[in-house]
């Protein structure tokens, strides 16, 4: 198996540039994650990040044939692979990538807003439907790949992008929640959006309905008069 990896150290090198490795393919079954520890401790010190190894932590998010995968998860089969840094973040050192400013503004959007204390009647709310897609979004690894693979994304850097989305969901369906989550989505892009799916195939927590959240936000926003795509 041939894997061609695109180096690319920022603090001396000019360019990135594609080093080849030959990499043995375990017959049954074999993950780009195992691939890439294969080269790093038998051929080239190889600069990538993983933790969990279960779809969990989202750090060994990367681009595989020019694709967003998550490595620790992803098969790779016999034959010849390209493997690059995840699109559209600055890299830091071969196929680590910097979410630090992403991250960062995820997770404010994550934070409950509050304007009045909590009171007991108020921790008796509980709305039912939209239970399931509260309990999927906590499972995002908030990684990128569904963001790497929004076409949307690529061509609007004002819409923030299905990963964003998600936390602006999740604090909606949250009954706690006093911010105006659907004034955010709107504002954040809601409309940019063109359903695709393509965020549903790349990610793989398989807990999360990416189209029926964003359809969710969009029935809302019409109800209120946003249904003004521009």
């Amino acid at each position: 198996m041939k894997i061609t990896i695109k180096h690319y150290d920022p603090s001396k090198d000019a360019a990135p540039y594609d080093v080849s490795y030959d990499v043995p393919h375990e017959d049954d079954y074999m993950t780009l994650l195992q691939a890439l520890v294969y080269i790093h401790e038998n051929l080239a010190p190889l600069s990538f990040d993983y933790i969990c190894r279960g779809r969990m932590c989202g750090r060994c998010a990367m681009m595989l044939d020019g694709n967003p995968v998550l490595a620790c998860v992803e098969p790779i089969s016999e034959g010849s692979h390209a493997v690059e840094p995840l699109a559209g973040l600055p890299v830091v050192k071969d196929l680590i990538v910097d979410k630090s400013q992403v991250q960062a503004k995820i997770s404010e959007t994550y934070k409950r807003v509050r304007v009045s204390p909590l009171t007991e009647d108020d921790l008796q709310v509980y709305n039912q439907n939209d239970s399931d897609d509260l309990f999927g979004i906590q499972y995002c690894a908030r990684c990128q790949v569904c963001t790497a693979a929004c076409p949307a994304r690529k061509v609007n850097s004002a819409y923030i992008g299905p990963s964003h989305m998600l936390g602006v969901a999740f604090r909606h369906f949250d009954p706690y929640d006093q911010a105006d989550r659907i004034v955010e989505a709107v504002q954040g892009g809601l409309w940019s959006c063109i359903m695709c799916g393509n965020c549903t195939k790349a990610c793989n927590q398989l807990e999360i309905d990416h189209l029926r959240v964003w359809q969710k936000l969009r029935d809302e926003a019409m109800d209120r008069g946003f249904s003004d795509k521009k």
